[in-house]
C-alpha cells in the first residue's frame, strides 16, 4: 500500500487550487488542513488571488500539464471564466459557496474525496457559456426580482456576520426567504421591455426574466426543466406577474416544480433585451449582480468551457 501511494505521488499531476481571498483566512486554513489530511500524496499548491485580474493572470500562467481546481461558489467560478475560455483548460470545482448551483448539477461536493475522484477519473465535459454584453455566466442569469435580491443579499453579507452564518446553516433556503422579502418590499423591479429572440418579439411589463443554462437556481427553484448545458441555447423564462401575490405564488410554484403563473418560455441561441425608457438595467448572473446598459445582447458559446468530473450528468 505504501509503495502504491509513492507511485501515485510520482505520477500525479501538480494540482493548483485557486480560492477566493474573500473567503477568509480561517476558511483557507481549513481547506489546507483537509487537503493535507485527505490527499497527503497529492502535490497541491493553494493560491488565494486578491482580485479578478490577479486570478485571470494566475490561471493563464499555470502550465497546461498541471491540474486546476476552483474552490468557491458560482461567483468565484464566474470570475475565472474569461481565462478558462481563453486557455480551454479543463477545471475541477470544489464548491464552497452558498447555493453552488453549477457544482451541484455536475455532481461535485465540498469534500476532498469528491475532488480526488474527479482528478482521478477525469471525465471530460464541454459546457456552454452564456454571454450578456461583456459578462459571461454558466448557470442562470436575468433581470427583475432576482437581480435586486442578488444585489441586496451580497451587500448585506459583506457587513453582516449574522447573514453569513445563516448562509452557512440554511444554504440555498436563505435565497427563498430573501426573495419573498424583496417581492413584498419593492415595486421597482417592474420594467417595460422589448425583447427580440429567434422565436419573435415580446413587449410589455416584466417582473423577472430568467436566462437559464441549467435547470435550477438557488438550489431548489426549478426555473427551466428542459434546460441543457450543451445544446448551444439558453432557456428563457418570462414572468409577467406584477402584484406581490402573483409573484409569491410564482415563487412557490418554482419551488414545487410547477409552472409559475403568468409565465411563458422560449429557447433561443441569441436574444436582445431593450428597456423602453432607455435606463440602465440591473442584472444577476451566477450569484453576482451587475449594473448594465439599457440594451442587453445575449448569445451562447457552445462548449465554451471544459470541466473534469467523476462522471456527472452530460445533459
Amino acid at each position: 500500500m505504501l509503495d502504491g501511494m509513492r507511485t501515485a505521488a510520482k505520477s500525479a499531476r501538480l494540482c493548483h487550487i485557486i480560492m477566493n481571498a474573500s473567503a477568509g483566512r480561517a476558511h483557507r486554513d481549513r481547506l489546507a488542513l483537509a487537503l493535507r489530511a485527505g490527499l497527503p500524496q497529492w502535490p497541491v499548491t493553494l493560491h488565494t488571488p486578491n482580485s479578478q485580474i490577479e486570478m485571470l493572470s494566475l490561471i493563464r500562467s499555470i502550465p497546461l500539464g498541471d491540474d486546476l481546481v476552483i474552490a468557491g461558489g458560482d461567483g468565484t467560478l464566474q470570475c475565472a471564466l474569461p481565462a478558462l475560455m481563453d486557455t480551454r483548460r479543463p477545471v475541477v470545482v470544489l464548491p464552497l459557496g452558498t447555493a453552488n448551483d453549477f457544482a451541484s448539477h455536475w455532481g461535485y461536493s465540498a469534500d476532498v474525496l469528491s475532488l480526488q475522484s474527479a482528478l482521478t477519473k477525469r471525465v471530460l465535459r464541454e459546457v456552454d457559456v452564456v454571454q450578456c454584453n461583456d459578462i459571461y455566466f454558466l448557470t442562470v442569469g436575468g433581470i427583475g426580482v432576482g437581480a435586486f435580491l442578488t444585489r441586496d443579499f451580497n451587500r448585506i453579507r459583506r457587513f453582516s456576520p449574522i447573514i453569513n452564518k445563516l448562509s452557512e446553516t440554511m444554504g440555498s433556503n436563505i435565497y427563498t426567504i430573501l426573495a419573498a422579502t424583496t417581492i413584498l418590499g419593492r415595486k421597482s423591479y417592474l420594467r417595460r421591455l422589448k425583447i427580440e429572440t429567434s422565436k419573435g418579439v415580446r413587449e410589455g411589463l416584466f417582473s423577472n426574466i430568467f436566462m437559464c443554462n441549467q435547470s435550477r437556481l438557488g438550489g431548489d427553484l426549478l426555473v427551466a426543466p428542459e434546460a441543457s448545458t450543451s445544446d448551444g441555447c439558453v432557456d428563457v423564462l418570462f414572468l409577467r406577474g406584477q402584484t406581490p401575490t402573483e409573484l409569491l405564488y410564482s415563487l412557490a410554484c418554482l419551488r414545487m416544480n410547477k409552472e409559475p403563473v403568468l409565465s411563458e418560455r422560449v429557447t433561443t441561441e441569441e436574444m436582445i433585451v431593450r428597456s423602453s425608457d432607455g435606463h440602465g438595467q440591473l442584472m444577476f448572473a451566477d450569484g453576482e449582480a451587475f449594473e448594465m446598459p439599457s440594451e442587453l445582447r445575449i448569445k451562447v458559446h457552445r462548449g465554451g468551457m471544459s470541466i473534469l468530473t467523476a462522471g456527472g450528468p452530460a445533459a
